[in-house]
């Protein structure tokens, strides 16, 4: 896949300086095919590939209102969140050979000592389904059969290798059966259900809202076609495991060339697809999306669950890829559901006094002795319990 492949494109050399503030400068590279003799926009491609990758690679969240414009890198200031600030980002090289061209940065920052979470950032566990599509026809174009199935794996691919707020249950073989109409109501809520058998803290759900083709153009007077336009649009939706509830919404929109002939059969799993100019393009944005989600679950509490107790023990379903450690200690909050007006149940919270402490971690589950043994009685399974 091309994610993996230009990945090994950059070039992180870090340089320490010994003072109160440590500086560090960062070289990042990529490359992008020049489609249609359009040099330009490959070189934009390239510069943007590159800045992602550095994004990425390094933690430093740069933020611009545009880095480029046809091609040529107009901005030399850029903000970046998380523990460092941007000082400058140049571009300071570019080698086109053949039909590539290849570009490299240079971006000087500042280590901030301050860090966003003091107490340490705890990963979340986010359910992927297969992707829904709105019109399957669309896929004729192609013949992109298992299109939505990849592209769930996809997304899973790149939270894996990117997030530092989650970590994925992909379920790319699974549909999951809801009205789509539903997903923009005001107050729609997933079952909580889906989020007890698999164990999850958040359900993530891509929706592919177009996958069109626009019509060729004809150039010198129809002996030859430019390569068609086709679009990628894909709906977001994030939902709490616990309340079901909407935590972020987002949609996403890029076109790129469709290099293959209209009678061509792509597999969309396959590196001839993920090399094209759609298939970079829909890789990129999988890197956005990962920043963005982030961005949404950077210092949130991370809330588990108690999923099996005996005596003065308890299970929870948070583990070693939560970053639990043991002897961490956590608070338990006693649930109740309660039927609202429409008779669907709510979840509502209490403090109790009852704390527990991590005894054994495996991978995604933990062992905790409850410390106060006169609030042993109140715990129950589903209970949430949340790091202290």
């Amino acid at each position: 896949m091309l994610m993996l492949r230009s990945a090994s494109l950059i070039t992180l050399s870090l340089a320490l300086l010994s003072s109160a503030v440590m500086a560090q400068w960062i070289e990042a590279s990529g490359e992008a095919v020049i489609i249609n003799g359009n040099i330009a926009q490959a070189r934009e491609e390239a510069i943007n590939q590159a800045v992602s990758y550095a994004t990425l690679s390094t933690g430093v969240h740069i933020t611009s209102e545009q880095q480029t414009i046809n091609g040529h890198l107009t901005q030399n200031s850029f903000a970046v969140n998380r523990n460092a600030q941007a000082m400058n980002i140049q571009l300071i090289n570019e080698h086109i050979q053949g039909n590539k061209i290849k570009v490299s940065l240079r971006l000087d920052i500042d280590d901030d000592p301050t860090e966003q979470c003091p107490g340490g950032q705890l990963k979340a566990a986010i359910l992927i389904p297969q992707a829904h599509i709105e019109d399957r026809a669309q896929l004729r174009y192609g013949q992109l059969m298992g299109f939505e199935q990849v592209i769930a794996e996809k997304l899973a691919s790149s939270i894996d290798s990117y997030s530092n707020s989650g970590f994925t249950h992909l379920h790319a073989k699974e549909k999951l059966d809801i009205n789509q109409d539903l997903v923009d109501v005001r107050g729609y809520r997933l079952p909580s259900w889906l989020s007890e058998i698999t164990d999850s803290q958040y359900i993530l759900l891509p929706h592919i809202k177009d996958i069109s083709v626009e019509p060729t153009q004809s150039r010198f007077f129809g002996l030859s076609k430019t390569a068609p336009q086709r679009h990628f649009q894909l709906q977001l939706n994030l939902y709490h495991g616990i309340s079901g509830e909407t935590l972020w919404s987002k949609h996403y929109s890029i076109s790129a060339p469709w290099e293959f002939s209209a009678q061509a059969a792509i597999a969309p799993n396959s590196e001839r697809f993920w090399r094209s100019a759609y298939g970079r393009n829909i890789t990129q944005l999988m890197q956005q999306v990962s920043r963005d989600l982030d961005e949404t679950l950077n210092c949130r509490p991370l809330l588990g669950q108690v999923v099996s107790r005996q005596a003065d023990r308890i299970i929870l379903n948070l583990g070693r890829k939560h970053g639990i450690k043991v002897d961490d200690k956590f608070q338990v909050i006693l649930q109740q559901n309660l039927p609202d007006r429409l008779n669907e149940m709510r979840p509502i919270a209490s403090k109790s006094r009852a704390t527990v402490q991590i005894e054994q971690v495996s991978e995604e589950s933990a062992t905790a002795v409850l410390i106060d043994q006169n609030a042993v009685y109140n715990v129950q399974i589903n209970d949430i319990v949340l790091k202290i």
